[in-house]
């Protein structure tokens, strides 16, 4: 990490920064207003006003950050305080001053920052608006020259410019409202236009002389403009914060959607906010929910249709393999036996889908009783012995002593489902010789049920996906290992239903530990005697 060094000006500066008089005040809103507005601007969680003392930065106004101050060794404000530009670090962990800075190690976990340096009266760099994200990302010219318009306005605040840096400032604003892509406006709380950007002609057509001459709820397609109304009386309410969608009629008798963050100011009896049109998104998302029913219907009649006549065709396989109609001839018999195995994998298949189609619907019951859970672990261990042979793997039961007879509400044949999955899973994925742990242990009120195995580890690209429908980690035709990538996905919605959340932990070339808690309950009174 490299400390900020002192700027040449350093004595100057301070007293610069001392003479605004505003270290260690309190709240004020005309700053709070300013960083509020930013974070909605920039979609960043975290906007700043600093003001970098002797020793720390010291925050005038912050939106997303609790601390009122951090040291000045450690802040990327000192180091935007030495140019007169903005400082942008895209990703905080490939920046040699900033990589092991504690701040991006650890909270507020700092991955991007922008900052534009604030100038007092006499040309000291004070302080800075700054925005910061715990994702990397991009910033363009025009977010720079939108940052630098911003921090023009906070330097009006803090110096109380006399009337030329004003009209300074007010041409900065004027700017900002002329090349700014979103739609941005200061309204009255009623919906009134007031001031409005070039994006708004645009983006709907209307001249500016026919847009001042509406307002916000005129401006909604009519079977919106109620549910707009009661958006805007929540500013008179108090609401810090407004987001809201709704239809807005264009100049050629089309409409756009339109998303909206809005900062109220009660005070002013004002409005500022940014319009976003958002509507190929939400057609896009639209289609997709469309076609995401039409498959799910699909899927579902599909898998109706076919579980039937299947069932009867792996019910007559199993008998043939069982000699209900006399010896077979061993190419006749070897033929049989990959019949009947792939009849009972597509039959699993099409359970699946049907689970899982009865769980997105709604349509799952589960028949939740208080229940001793080690049985139904030893169950589980003995039901998968012999698929464990077939892999070399051993599998060991282990209770902890103040849980043998520990019992959690759950419905016992969705939890024995649970833990097929979990333990084919890790079978399948250990090394010969090795061996797949079963635990049941007490945690902080909640019994603890564990699978661990010592195979490869879930691959680091895969990790986020791992509970999502038909993910596997090796999708490939000629993936040495079988399965539907639906099991996790299942389990994980049992286990909520029943009370849990199933999570994971893994290690590359270690194993990997999936666990989940179960509320416990009471034990059952012995009964009197």
């Amino acid at each position: 990490m490299l400390s900020p060094p002192m700027p040449a000006d350093e004595p100057q500066r301070l007293r610069a920064v001392r003479s605004l008089c505003l270290l260690d005040t309190p709240a004020q809103e005309r700053f709070d207003r300013i960083v509020r507005a930013a974070s909605h601007l920039f979609r960043v969680p975290i906007a700043l006003v600093t003001l970098v003392d002797e020793d720390r930065q010291w925050f005038k106004a912050r939106q997303g950050l609790a601390a009122p101050q951090t040291p000045r060794d450690v802040s990327f404000c000192g180091h935007a305080i030495l140019s007169p530009a903005s400082l942008v670090v895209p990703n905080a962990l490939h920046d040699p001053r900033f990589h092991d800075n504690p701040l991006v190690l650890g909270a507020p976990f700092i991955r991007f920052y922008a900052g534009h340096p604030l100038r007092a009266s006499d040309g000291s760099r004070v302080g800075t608006l700054c925005l910061i994200d715990t994702q990397p990302r991009d910033f363009s010219d025009a977010d720079r020259a939108a940052l630098a318009d911003l921090a023009g306005w906070v330097e009006l605040e803090l110096n109380a410019l006399d009337e030329r840096e004003a009209r300074t400032a007010l041409a900065q604003q004027e700017r900002f409202f002329e090349v700014s892509v979103d739609m941005l406006c200061i309204a009255a709380t009623d919906g009134t236009f007031l001031r409005l950007s070039k994006a708004w002609s645009r983006t709907l057509g209307f001249t500016e002389a026919e847009l001042y001459s509406t307002s916000v709820v005129n401006l909604a397609l009519e079977e919106d403009r109620a549910a707009t109304a009661r958006h805007l009386a929540r500013a008179a309410e108090g609401a810090s914060l407004l987001h809201f969608e709704h239809r807005a009629r264009c100049h050629d008798g089309s409409w756009r959607w339109l998303q909206w963050n809005a900062v109220p100011d009660p005070q002013m009896g004002l409005l500022y906010a940014v319009a976003r049109d958002v509507t190929q998104a939400r057609l896009l998302e639209d289609e997709r929910q469309r076609v995401e029913r039409m498959k799910n219907e699909f899927i579902s009649t599909v898998s109706h249709e076919l579980r039937t006549p299947l069932t009867s065709i792996r019910g007559s396989l199993g008998l043939l393999c069982g000699g209900i109609a006399g010896p077979l001839a061993p190419s006749v018999e070897q033929m049989v036996t990959i019949a009947h195995r792939n009849s009972e994998r597509l039959l699993r298949l099409i359970n699946d889908i049907l689970d899982l189609e009865k769980m997105e619907s709604g349509g799952l019951e589960l028949c939740l009783a208080s229940t001793d859970i080690a049985p139904l672990l030893a169950q589980a261990l003995q039901a998968h012995q012999g698929y464990a042979a077939e892999y070399g793997v051993h599998l060991e039961l282990e209770v902890a002593v103040d849980a043998p007879h520990a019992r959690a509400r759950v419905d016992e044949d969705r939890l024995g489902q649970v833990l097929a999955n979990l333990l084919s899973n890790a079978i399948k994925f250990s090394p010969q010789g090795e061996r797949v742990l079963l635990c049941l242990t007490r945690e902080a009120g909640a019994l603890r049920v564990e699978v661990a195995d010592r195979g490869p580890g879930i691959p680091e690209a895969f990790q986020d996906r791992v509970f999502q429908k038909f993910a596997q980690a090796d999708a490939s035709d000629t993936r040495k290992r079988p399965g539907t990538g639906l099991g996790l996905s299942i389990a994980h919605g049992l286990v909520a239903r029943m009370g849990g959340t199933l999570r994971f932990t893994t290690r590359a070339g270690e194993g990997t530990r999936f666990f989940f808690d179960l509320p416990e309950c009471d034990p059952t009174p012995a009964p009197s005697s």
